[in-house]
């Protein structure tokens, strides 16, 4: 059985150092090669050397090895077809003080081996099995080069849907994406309205429309990648892409998302460098669109159009500032209080909500409470919902980001924001 040793991985910086290489057969061509592609200055040392030799810009010495060979070398290479001549060469190097790798069952006893190696224009990879066996590893690098010719450099990728998808366990999705070649890093972000993949991936996987398959969005998911992504994540994080424009939980959500990514492992350094950009893009964008967002009532815009009597929940700020826009505009109130009621005022217990509701036009919740209390389609009438968090479950409860959103595009608020918001995006990236 070969021996097992085990070794430290290092990539020595050769240029301009002088190493030896003893032996001119087909191994001493290999590693002359490879040390040339690091930019050594090799000094063959043997005999006879094979033909190709003589194309390569190296010195050879066309002679036996002598002990005075090793002196000033950084490394030696002792390759020869003969045992016995590679152990001399390695003891020559030792009592020299010279790392010394012999290319045969020596190979145990020397300072160093050399790993099958792969080398691109950006990459070199090594693949070391501890000596135990130069085909596994050699296996392992000729697999490697396969897919790494299948796979060009990332791009930033983005898959996902405006809403909330239920999806697998996200250790189950990342353990189905681990697989993909072409995928260098990914990030799963989830919120009550926003479902996406947001990936560092190969253009030729993309094109594939494996990815989006894994994810398994409905048909209606968007796809974005390049530039285009890195416009959308930037939006995205600035509010731009929220119901309510402006939002700034988005932030938050999209950080603690990246931060699990890099954590679990999923997030290369790309992704996240990308990120970064986008983050601090969409920080501009926001100091730019803030002073456009008009700052609303937003009891107002829950009493538009509203006629009759109406029911409003809660006796605190909000709920008291409510009534009095409703009670400003003519319209009469029957109050739901949790702690206190309001003098003068017809005030229900909110466990009383059921009388309440009879012969009611619209329904006005504005509590402070941690739990949903109410829900709409119990309720049966136009529901409205100014809590936060919210206080009504339901589809066809209004909720603050609905109103504002619906008062910004009706006012044309929307386009306007957009269009500043495209304006310095545009001057951003011609920077």
């Amino acid at each position: 059985m070969r021996p097992v040793r085990n070794t430290f991985p290092v990539n020595l910086l050769l240029e301009g150092k002088t190493v030896l290489v003893v032996g001119g057969g087909r191994v001493g061509l290999r590693k002359t090669h490879a040390l040339l592609e690091a930019g050594a200055s090799v000094h063959l040392v043997c005999p006879t050397a094979l033909p190709d030799f003589e194309t390569l810009p190296i010195r050879h010495t066309a002679r036996i090895f002598q002990s005075s060979d090793v002196a000033e070398c950084a490394l030696v290479i002792a390759c020869t077809n003969e045992k016995a001549v590679n152990k001399a060469i390695l003891e020559a190097a030792r009592q020299a003080q010279v790392p010394c790798c012999c290319a045969d069952g020596n190979w145990a006893e020397g300072d160093f081996i050399v790993p099958a190696t792969l080398r691109t224009p950006d990459l070199l990879i090594s693949i070391s099995t501890h000596g135990s066996s130069c085909r596994t590893a050699k296996e392992v690098k000729d697999a490697l080069a396969r897919r790494l010719t299948k796979c060009s450099p990332g791009v930033l990728f983005v898959h996902g849907i405006d809403t909330a998808i239920p999806l697998p366990a996200h250790d189950l999705l990342s353990e189905r994406l681990s697989f993909l070649s072409g995928l260098y890093g990914w990030c799963f972000l989830t919120t009550c309205n926003r479902t996406e993949l947001i990936a560092w991936a190969a253009p030729e996987l993309i094109a594939s429309n494996i990815l989006q398959h894994a994810f398994h969005l409905p048909t209606t998911a968007y796809t974005y990648q390049g530039a285009e992504a890195m416009r959308h994540l930037t939006y995205v994080l600035a509010g731009l892409k929220a119901r309510m424009i402006g939002e700034f939980h988005i932030v938050g959500q999209v950080r603690d998302a990246m931060e699990a990514a890099r954590e679990s492992g999923w997030a290369n350094g790309q992704l996240l460098r990308a990120y970064a950009e986008a983050l601090q893009r969409s920080q501009a964008l926001r100091t730019a669109i803030l002073p456009q967002i008009p700052q609303l009532e937003v009891e107002e815009l829950a009493l538009e159009g509203a006629t009759g009597r109406i029911v409003i929940a809660g006796t605190g700020a909000l709920g008291r500032a409510t009534l009095a826009k409703a009670q400003a505009m003519g319209l009469e109130v029957t109050m739901l209080y949790h702690r206190h009621p309001i003098e003068g005022v017809p005030c229900l217990p909110l466990d009383h909500w059921q009388t309440a509701i009879q012969g009611a036009t619209r329904f006005i919740s504005a509590l402070s409470i941690p739990e949903p209390y109410f829900d709409a389609a119990a309720l049966g009438i136009p529901a409205y919902d100014l809590g936060a968090p919210r206080n009504i479950t339901g589809d066809s409860v209004c909720d603050l980001d609905d109103l504002r959103s619906a008062y910004l595009a009706r006012t044309g608020a929307i386009q306007t924001i957009l269009k500043t918001a495209d304006s310095v995006y545009e001057e951003l990236t011609r920077v």
